[in-house]
């Protein structure tokens, strides 16, 4: 009896036994359900917060360099989620700029109708900004700063020594050598190379396409000589255009002893690199008569040309050669471009217009009485739509001009408060592609000197001895003031 009834104490109060364990299946399953239900609630958490808060400001993109020199440039906002459409109202920016604004998905587009000053901050700030189907809303603002410029101009070699072609940054002092070459006469800035042209001590002409490599020239690749259309001749007027897929010039085939097929050629960077002449048709074709000049430039942002012939008519001619050439008229002078570079400032027989490019419509450039009550009247320099520069002066006794520089705004017209040597002469004056500054480049006993100046105020930016300010290749060939 006491036999089995110990038996039985030992079998169930044994504290040495072990419990059976659950199946690791069943522990993963209790886990992942935590771990789910944790995501959840933060998920949660999250939108909620989100809700709260509204889209916030994920990133920033913009070209520094292109929002000082090139108009309908944009910066773009990204959202960290999708936004409602914004409106122009709900945008500020300081300093005042004019601009549209073009939302989509989680950006938002601020473009600026014109380039914007140089080297300076600007405050995008846009308030109100909502998530599709949220309540909240947020503002999104950042600053963003433009780029700096610098210059390139052409410092004649002394005691026959080579030219060389030098940038010059107006923020800091000192220059930087691009290019060395003997006989610099011109030269045009293209995407990553320039193109120079050279004159020797007997006038015949020689055409360089330099690369380049941090704005200077890169040793690393050679110098490509262009083989010109005639083994002799002279060439002027160069151009590049702003994509930098095409140049052109002015040539005179000289091997005869004579000028002939003086006129446009034109060069395509993305073929042969073969100088073609631009025939009357208006396109360019090896073996064309080319087409006369008188005056001809590269319309901004475009592979067009505005072409004054040597008859003075005016003709808007593809230098691709895909579209026929527009006949706009007639022209005695070509001032430059306003703005986008759809209107030119031309001179005709009865005064001074703005050209619209897109529809030939013309209309009369503002000239107040003060720019115009000088026996000498200049080039004009544009810098806006109803803004511009002009040279005017008076003779002095002993036949020297007397010059200054007006600046028109509108209906008003007032002197720049820059001063010209009495000693000098002025051979060009030059907007920068924002009209923030001019160039005047001048030439005196003691040689040549380009001065940077505010547009505004006629404060002295910079100075630099040379010729031949890059801002000037943008000009209508015929750019001499002087």
């Amino acid at each position: 009896m006491s036999t089995d009834t110990d038996t039985d104490t030992d079998t169930n109060t044994d504290v040495g036994a072990v419990r059976p364990r659950r199946p690791v299946t069943h522990r993963f399953r209790r886990r992942f359900t935590a771990v789910v239900v944790v995501l959840a609630v933060v998920a949660a958490l999250a939108a909620v917060a989100g809700s709260q808060q509204g889209p916030r400001l994920r990133s920033v993109s913009y070209d520094a360099s292109d929002l000082v020199t090139r108009p309908a440039q944009r910066v773009i906002l990204t959202a960290n989620q999708a936004v409602q459409r914004v409106p122009a109202s709900a945008v500020r920016v300081s300093p005042a700029a004019a601009f549209s604004v073009t939302s989509s998905g989680n950006t938002v587009a601020v473009e600026f109708a014109g380039p914007l000053d140089y080297d300076r901050d600007y405050t995008l700030s846009i308030r109100g900004v909502r998530a599709p189907g949220q309540a909240a809303a947020s503002q999104l603002r950042t600053t963003i700063r433009t780029g700096s410029t610098d210059v390139l101009a052409v410092v004649p070699g002394r005691n026959g020594g080579a030219d060389r072609i030098v940038r010059r940054d107006l923020g800091a002092a000192g220059i930087r050598t691009v290019y060395r070459a003997a006989g610099i006469a011109e030269y045009a800035v293209l995407a990553r190379s320039l193109v120079v042209l050279r004159n020797d001590s007997s006038g015949h002409s020689a055409i360089d396409i330099v690369p380049l490599a941090g704005g200077v020239q890169d040793p690393s690749v050679p110098v490509e000589r262009l083989s010109m259309p005639s083994p002799v001749g002279t060439a002027k007027a160069l151009h590049a255009a702003d994509d930098g897929a095409s140049f052109g010039f002015v040539y005179a085939d000289t091997s005869s002893g004579r000028s002939e097929d003086v006129g446009l050629y034109d060069v395509d960077l993305t073929g042969t690199h073969q100088p073609e002449p631009v025939g009357v048709d208006g396109k360019p074709a090896i073996g064309a008569t080319p087409l006369s000049v008188a005056q001809w430039a590269y319309v901004p942002r475009t592979e067009s040309a505005l072409v004054r012939t040597g008859t003075d008519d005016l003709v808007l001619v593809d230098m691709g050669g895909r579209n026929a050439p527009v006949r706009l008229g007639s022209a005695t002078y070509l001032h430059g471009f306003v703005g986008s570079g759809t209107t030119a400032v031309v001179e005709t027989g009865t005064g001074i217009v703005q050209l619209d490019l897109t529809n030939g419509r013309r209309t009369a450039l503002p000239t107040p009485a003060a720019s115009t009550d000088q026996p000498y009247l200049g080039r004009i320099a544009p810098l806006a739509e109803g803004r511009y520069l002009r040279l005017v002066g008076s003779t002095r006794t002993d036949g020297t001009l007397a010059a200054r520089i007006v600046r028109v705004d509108g209906a008003r017209a007032s002197r720049l408060a820059v001063t010209i040597p009495d000693d000098a002469s002025v051979t060009a004056v030059c907007p920068s592609p924002n009209g923030q500054f001019v160039a005047l480049a001048t030439r005196s006993a003691d040689g040549a000197l380009v001065t940077v100046v505010d547009a505004t105020s006629g404060a002295l930016e910079a100075s630099l001895a040379g010729t031949a300010i890059d801002w000037c290749t943008a000009l209508p060939t015929g750019d001499e003031v002087g």
